[in-house]
């Protein structure tokens, strides 16, 4: 085997093993909600909806229109629509389209742990919020610190009271209802024992909207937690008639990125340095074999100039044709483009024969006269076929190369 063959293998050995490594090493997880389709860390929703996919019976499925490009489709079939992002700004016309959905049977949604002034002043509530801390997090979960509890308190008729227990960090969020009439569906009671609700509900027209202020349980963390886990599908249980639409329209434009291919290689830490080092060995490889490897030059023969052997093969074909009017009518019509080209003048045209014969004879400097009787004699030989003899086509074609010659 040559030393190129024996190099290639050990740079394939090294990444094969390389990758087998990585494979091994244990996961690092990342705690930045990013509520993306295409993210499986704890905090991304790639297992919350392949689950609500799988499970709800109307279906499941997601778009990126806002507010008022799903308001403006025209559908007579009633729908759920699903926001789940951290801050939920919405402007004024994200508002009433939303409002006109709801008003006409739709079940809205909303999931976040801030909300727009606008929305706040049409519904009427309050939201108190605090930042996500992953730091904490960790720390609580580790010290296995107490979590907080949320009491289920909406309609017993359809579900029990129960209590649901998270980290502090998952479910900060909360709101203070105002003047408007709304359905409390979950609380949670803070410091000094006041509770506030985390879930409610408002009817809206034909259709309602509901606020939730736990986006992080909408997550693929909420999911993968068997205990609580009925706390979301409570949640969307007043949609479940409806085939539901979750919007990403609202989310953080990073989140909203589509998954390339490229893109997954660099989101995966194996895949990630098998694509360093694949590169690194395509620079080594080419920095030991950049040494120029000459090869015998051809030698490349100069091109020959075929015009003089073609028009020589064509005038013998005429010749043993013996067909001398053609080749005048030719030369003829070759005489006359050079003519219009040079001089501007269309000898063709019979009417303008004395102004062209005129400027004909100025430019060559020949009688006017003889260039006359010379167009008359051969313009029945051109266009009427009389034939000619050889001689006499020698004659008018020399007296053409003639003309054009004096200009």
């Amino acid at each position: 085997m040559k030393g190129n063959h024996w190099f290639i293998a050990g740079i394939i050995a090294f990444l094969v093993l390389m990758f087998a490594i990585e494979c091994r090493l244990p996961k690092k997880f990342v705690w930045n909600p990013t509520f993306s389709h295409y993210d499986k860390q704890p905090f991304g929703c790639a297992v919350f909806d392949s689950l609500l996919s799988s499970s709800l019976p109307k279906g499941y499925s997601l778009s990126r229109k806002t507010f008022y490009e799903l308001e403006q489709e025209d559908t007579a079939l009633r729908r759920g629509i699903l926001v789940i992002t951290d801050n939920l700004h919405l402007t004024n016309v994200d508002v009433e389209a939303m409002l006109k959905m709801a008003e006409r049977g739709d079940r809205i949604t909303l999931v976040g742990s801030s909300f727009s002034r606008i929305l706040k002043d049409t519904l009427g509530f309050e939201c108190g919020y605090s930042s996500f801390n992953p730091l904490a997090l960790k720390k609580d979960a580790i010290a296995l610190r107490s979590k907080d509890s949320l009491y289920w308190v909406g309609d017993s008729a359809i579900y029990p009271r129960q209590v649901f227990c998270f980290y502090p960090q998952l479910c900060q969020s909360h709101f203070f209802a105002d003047s408007i009439s709304c359905e409390i569906w979950a609380k949670k009671t803070i410091v000094g024992g006041v509770s506030h609700p985390v879930a409610m509900s408002v009817s809206w027209g034909k259709g309602e909207v509901m606020l939730v202020s736990t986006p992080l349980l909408f997550t693929n963390y909420g999911v993968l937690d068997g205990k609580d886990v009925a706390y979301l599908f409570r949640i969307l249980s007043p949609m479940g008639g409806f085939p539901i639409v979750r919007t990403e329209s609202y989310m953080k434009e990073t989140a909203q990125v589509q998954m390339s291919p490229f893109r997954y290689f660099l989101s995966q830490p194996p895949l990630r340095w098998a694509l360093y080092l694949s590169m690194a060995s395509i620079l080594l490889f080419m920095i030991f074999t950049a040494r120029r490897k000459q090869r015998a030059i051809p030698v490349i023969r100069e091109p020959e100039n075929k015009s003089l052997e073609f028009v020589e093969l064509i005038g013998t074909l005429y010749y043993q044709k013996k067909d001398h009017a053609d080749l005048v009518r030719k030369k003829f019509f070759y005489f006359t483009e050079e003519l219009r080209r040079e001089i501007q003048v269309d000898v063709r045209e019979v009417a303008e024969d004395e102004r062209s014969f005129g400027r004909i004879a100025r430019k060559t400097g020949m009688e006017a006269g003889e260039i006359a009787a010379f167009i008359c004699e051969v313009r029945p030989v051109v266009y009427g076929g009389r034939s000619i003899s050889e001689k006499e086509m020698k004659r008018l074609v020399n007296k053409m190369n003639e003309i054009i010659n004096h200009i």
